[in-house]
């Protein structure tokens, strides 16, 4: 018969450790100050130099709870460890192509709400964590909270490489004897797994990166945080020479003469390059609605089928965002901005572009006023400029804000792009404003969102074609 060693197991310990982390507070054995508290790598040593220039390691022991003293794993007996208020903070991410993160922003995913089901399953992971890690205890947990944010390609959050997706952050917690950082561990990664599922369809190849715990706090080991440079955003450098703005490019073409509308008031004093045009501007006609409602998909396929039947387009799109950056990342113009030109021209056979830099905003009327070479421009947002307008609307509510499509219909409103649920919502409102106000309220035609060919035929009316 073999004779099994009772030697404890060895922990060896990993270097040059990416994600350094620290001991913020700890009221067990080990504590800072205590006498022959052990070092940062276990070892009674107080004078060991070496351990002393390591990183920081949140254990106060130096043995596998997990792994007795015969080397078997078990399940660690809490039954004498206080009662404590618990609590946990896991984040990961989830990166994927730029047009799957459009899709299930826009709710086009077949199916169904993506980040809906997906905070639906972090959570009821959360409570089956036991169930799939074997030394888990079971937990009455009081708080389960996952939260899904979108990874933008610039500015704020953004990673260092560009890449899209999103990241979920899980916050558990619970009045207990044992930790709760597995269950929002579990959470986290269950979320970013079933955005997979729900995505796998149009991108295999999706990843699942940067699995981590970020807090905790509660029981002998006290309040444990990741050590800030790992809790930094990973966005990508800035650069000194050109200053961040929210202006959008312009686009100047060769005098034609269209039919156009009753023209746009310019505002004064225009902050464009040469200020506004002397030709009358095309008619435009804008496509409002809020962030994530599916404006600009359903403007590609109205800007396709006009072309199609022989209409001459031009098209704006509103830029809101901070960190607006010239053309594309790595291309001539954005190095030649990034350089510090104010002032980028692009020319080719048969076309040209410029792009700007302003101290305000142009106003969309200045810059329609360019519009002279087409018999239609296509407005992508500007919801105060007082165009003709059509609301793009799929849920009827905007997710970041709360506000509802409802309110963007005016008089200049033309029709309501959306789905028969917002249709039967907006009309029972206005009815219920009827009742109220002794007066109905016309509302304007509804057109289904996904018949791109009924919104071109109204278009085509509206101009008179």
């Amino acid at each position: 018969m073999t004779k099994r060693s009772t030697k404890k197991p060895m922990i060896k310990r990993a270097t040059g450790e990416k994600y350094p982390t620290a001991v913020v507070e700890t009221d067990g054995p080990g504590q800072q100050g205590a006498p022959d508290a052990p070092t940062a790598d276990g070892h009674q040593d107080a004078g060991n130099t070496d351990a002393a220039a390591s990183p920081a390691r949140d254990a106060y022991r130096d043995t596998l709870t997990h792994v007795d003293e015969k080397g078997d794993v078990r399940m660690v007996d809490v039954s004498d460890k206080a009662v404590t208020q618990r609590l946990a903070v896991a984040e990961g991410s989830i990166l994927m192509h730029p047009e799957t993160q459009a899709m299930v922003l826009e709710d086009r995913a077949k199916k169904g709400d993506v980040l809906a089901c997906a905070r639906v399953a972090g959570i009821m992971a959360s409570k089956r964590t036991s169930d799939l890690i074997p030394m888990c205890h079971p937990l009455m947990i009081t708080k389960s909270k996952v939260d899904i944010e979108p990874i933008p390609a610039q500015g704020d959050g953004a990673r260092a490489d560009g890449r899209v997706g999103f990241r979920v952050t899980s916050t558990l917690g619970v009045t207990g004897v044992t930790g709760i950082e597995m269950e929002a561990l579990t959470a986290t990664s269950v979320a970013c797994l079933t955005i997979y599922d729900m995505c796998k369809a149009v991108d295999r190849g999706m990843e699942i990166v940067d699995v981590r715990l970020l807090h905790k706090e509660g029981g002998r080991s006290g309040v444990w945080e990741r050590a800030e440079q790992a809790d930094a955003p990973a966005v990508a450098p800035a650069t000194d020479t050109a200053p961040a703005t929210d202006a959008a490019p312009t686009v100047d073409a060769a005098p034609y003469s269209a039919e156009t509308a009753d023209p746009v008031e310019p505002e004064p004093a225009s902050p464009l390059p040469g200020g506004p045009g002397a030709k009358a501007a095309a008619p435009a006609i804008a496509f409002i609605g809020y962030q994530n409602s599916g404006k600009t998909t359903l403007v590609e396929k109205i800007i396709k089928r006009l072309t199609q039947r022989g209409l001459r387009v031009g098209s704006i799109k509103h830029h809101g965002h901070k960190g607006f950056d010239i053309d594309q990342p790595g291309k001539d113009s954005w190095r030649h901005a990034q350089a510090g030109s104010r002032h980028v021209g692009l020319v080719a056979p048969g076309q040209y572009a410029e792009y700007a830099y302003t101290e305000n905003e142009v106003p969309v009327g200045d810059l329609l006023t360019h519009y002279t070479d087409v018999d239609i421009v296509i407005v992508e947002g500007y919801k105060t400029a007082g165009l003709p307008n059509i609301v793009v609307t799929r849920s009827g509510v905007d997710r970041l804000r709360g506000d509802t499509s409802y309110d963007l219909i005016d008089e200049n409103t033309l029709a309501i792009a959306c789905n028969d649920v917002v249709e039967r919502n907006f009309r029972a409102r206005a009815a219920r404003e009827a009742e109220q106000a002794d007066a109905a309220r016309e509302l304007p035609p509804f057109i289904s969102i996904n018949d791109a060919a009924a919104l071109v035929n109204f278009i085509l009316r509206w101009l008179g074609r």
